[in-house]
């Protein structure tokens, strides 16, 4: 090579790398402004939260920028092995396999295009490819001769080659960072080739291109991922992947031309070919997706997402250097590697299998120690907790089998005791620690020492703990200091902000490394704690137990016994209101505040009722906005039964609260979430929750949009409940005799 084509070569790849550098913030942008969003919706899906998915756009964009460039401004040869090939055919069809994956994309309202649709855009895109004369023209079979193809074959073969090469891109797309790494290290292999076979500057300018743009993009998409390539990307790298492939090894009519590509590429060439099989074999369509791919089976063996991908990478990394030996080397040093290398990956593999075994032991039966009776201790502070292990604590007490023994901490004092008493349950141990303007340290640490001598005292089995208090991140503290096993009740839930909500966020984090028994609420949650290295065999899927405490607590003839809620005509439309998170205080609790002022003021026959935290600092902002208007009305907060009744009465619901979210959908009302982003996800893909943040303007107009359009209020209350079927405590509650072997019958999951 010249001097000239390695400078052409660094100027395509630092042009297309910026470039996409560059563009990528923006693809995210727009993602989010059309709805391009991958939203987890089963157990395949990796993420938790719903991700922008058209970041392809960027990488592609990088290459036609310094691609276009360089043929337009720089003298290059456009032939391969004296054939010139039609750039104007390769940029459409790349057009073309791109917009079909963009529309695949945005189309999320629909689940994207059929798989028949998207097969025809490729192989049109495909044609377009032959059509400007990058083809497979010849064939090599091993000690036999190299063959023509005729026309026919020749297309036939290389509309396989690309449509297959694309759609295993795209099934490699499963982990953050994985497609764009995996064909980054791909590429490189193939320059490294290409410029060994003396392939033309084209190939050449066209390779660097895609390299720079798929650097540039992988910051971005590397795991904590900020973004997803798409299909609009893995189809264009699939495609443009095939097109260099095909005309770098065009010079070489030997068995190299065949092979090398092929073993570049074996990674996500050997997946596809795997996962039809599999399908075949299992009954299902080649079009159905699983969970079985390489990528699905190392993170299922324990491995994190980041230590998956590295793997993969690695993998890669050897089958490019392997194509590379076996170009500059004799067949049998080839070999020779290749042994070395399948050697390397199975005892790797071992030492995966032999690493899960030991990080994830098989728990044994326990020795009871009261008597043959299971001893089983709840703990919990707060109104939300109290409402959902009521319940729990009522199932555990109906068994001989069980002692139950109860201990509150009184981080909430008075809100507890109402939940107490609607229940009818009086605490064994109730260690009182609330006092004014209390900090996180104060409950901390009170609740760790207070809960920790309960312990000693008690000698419980295990410890349930529930949700993402501070009273539960500390109980469950307490517990493993005292070397107790612990349950955690509505396990699995996660925003992944540490700060959001706060501290709950990482209180959960905590209790998951804790715990011993997980009990997620629906499926989505157990494939979080999944993803986290659980072992599945300690994770059930209950419900969640506040569907529990609606059976008992909601009555259809309910009278509010309430002074303000007896004057409130329920024939309006009545707004239940909730907000009091510490992350909303201050500047945004004041514009929610004003935004149900103006839909107080704004819209006819609206009753708001907001039962107030007595937070003073929630208090102060709420009658300083509030107060006055003769439709809002600023109570006392509420027992839990009268909450559940008003919420069952009223016509859509407003709150930052968490319980709440799965309170109201259960009682088919709207919810608009006044934060930023949840741990439930569920109530949103169903379609009975929306998050609004706490923006004044989109409050009003989410709000008023439900309160005045009878389409848009009938499709959110009318979604399916995600949250169970009112079993979830039974359901815990064999799954705490199972473990300790007060049954042999694992109890099933809800579906």
């Amino acid at each position: 090579m010249s001097s000239n084509e390695w400078l052409n070569m660094l100027m395509t790849f630092v042009i297309a790398c910026v470039s996409t550098a560059i563009l990528t913030p923006f693809s995210i942008r727009l993602a989010y402004r059309i709805g391009a969003m991958d939203v987890p919706k089963d157990k395949r899906k990796i993420h938790s939260k719903p991700m922008p998915r058209i970041g392809g756009t960027a990488f592609i964009a990088g290459f036609l920028i310094s691609t276009l460039i360089m043929f337009l401004f720089c003298n290059i040869d456009r032939s391969v092995n004296f054939l010139e090939i039609d750039l104007i055919g390769f940029y459409l069809g790349a057009i073309i396999i791109a917009l079909v994956g963009f529309l695949d994309d945005v189309n999320t309202k629909e689940k994207g295009l059929k798989p028949t649709t998207k097969l025809f855009g490729q192989i049109i895109a495909a044609l377009c490819m032959v059509f400007s004369g990058a083809r497979i023209l010849y064939i090599n079979i091993p000690f036999l001769e190299t063959y023509g193809l005729n026309d026919i074959l020749s297309i036939i073969i290389t509309v396989g080659w690309v449509v297959g090469v694309t759609n295993a891109i795209n099934l490699l797309d499963g982990l953050d960072g994985l497609a764009s790494g995996v064909s980054a290290i791909a590429v490189l292999s193939l320059l490294a080739i290409f410029i060994l076979n003396g392939t033309a500057p084209i190939v050449l300018i066209l390779v660097a291109a895609l390299l720079g743009g798929l650097l540039g993009f992988l910051p971005y998409n590397f795991n904590p991922a900020k973004t997803f390539m798409g299909d609009v990307g893995s189809n264009f790298l699939g495609y443009t992947l095939a097109a260099v492939s095909m005309m770098g090894m065009a010079k070489t009519y030997t068995l190299m031309a065949i092979i090398l590509p092929v073993i570049v590429l074996a990674l996500p060439i050997f997946d596809t070919l795997f996962a039809i099989v599999r399908r075949i074999l299992s009954g299902k369509s080649i079009m159905e997706a699983d969970r079985g791919h390489l990528h699905h089976r190392l993170v299922d063996l324990g491995l994190s997402q980041k230590q998956a991908v590295l793997v993969l990478y690695a993998v890669t990394a050897m089958f490019g250097i392997f194509a590379i030996v076996l170009m500059e080397s004799s067949i049998w040093k080839a070999i020779g590697f290749l042994v070395i290398m399948a050697i390397l990956v199975l005892f790797e593999r071992r030492n995966i299998r032999i690493r899960n075994r030991k990080g994830l032991p098989k728990e044994q039966v326990k020795n009871l120690s009261d008597g043959g009776k299971l001893r089983v201790m709840l703990v919990f502070g707060t109104r939300p907790e109290a409402i959902k292990m009521c319940p729990l604590i009522l199932e555990l007490k109906k068994r001989e089998d069980i002692v139950t023994i109860v201990c509150v901490t009184a981080q909430h004092r008075e809100m507890l005791d109402q939940v107490l008493e609607a229940f009818n349950i009086v605490p064994d141990h109730d260690l009182n620690i609330m006092k004014a303007k209390q900090t996180l340290t104060h409950i901390t640490s009170e609740v760790l020492k207070g809960v920790y001598d309960v312990i000693q005292e008690e000698r419980p089995d295990i410890v349930l703990v529930h949700g993402d208090t501070t009273t539960t991140m500390a109980a469950a503290e307490a517990a493993f200091a005292a070397k107790v096993k612990v349950g955690h009740v509505e396990a699995g839930l996660r925003t992944y902000d540490k700060y959001s909500p706060f501290p709950e966020e990482m209180n959960r984090k905590i209790v998951t490394q804790i715990a011993d028994l997980f009990f997620a609420p629906t499926e989505n949650n157990k494939n979080n704690l999944l993803k986290e290295a659980i072992n599945e065999d300690e994770i059930y899927i209950t419900g969640n137990t506040v569907i529990d405490a609606l059976k008992t607590t909601v009555k259809e003839d309910y009278k509010f016994t309430h002074p303000v809620l007896q004057t409130i005509d329920f024939d309006k439309k009545v707004i239940f209101m909730t907000a009091h998170r510490r992350e909303n205080l201050g500047k945004p609790l004041h514009d929610i505040c004003e935004a149900v002022k103006e839909i107080a003021e704004t819209i006819e026959d609206v009753e708001v009722i907001y039962p107030v935290h007595l937070n003073p600092a929630v208090q102060e902002v709420a009658h300083e906005v509030l107060d006055g208007l003769d439709n809002v009305h600023l109570i006392e907060p509420l027992d839990v039964i009268t909450t559940h009744n008003l919420i069952n009465k009223s016509t859509i619901v407003l709150t930052d609260s968490g319980g709440i979210q799965e309170e109201a959908p259960s009682l088919g009302k709207p919810v608009l979430v006044l934060r930023n982003e949840t741990e439930r996800p569920e109530a949103v893909t169903a379609g009975t929750v929306k998050v609004v943040g706490t923006d004044k303007d989109t409050i009003v107009r989410e709000a008023t949009k439900l309160l005045t359009d009878s389409y848009a209020y009938e499709k959110m209350s009318k979604a399916t409940n995600p949250y169970g079927d009112g079993n979830a405590c039974d359901r815990i509650v064999e799954a705490i005799r199972y473990y300790f072997g007060l049954t042999k019958k694992r109890v099933k999951d809800l579906k």
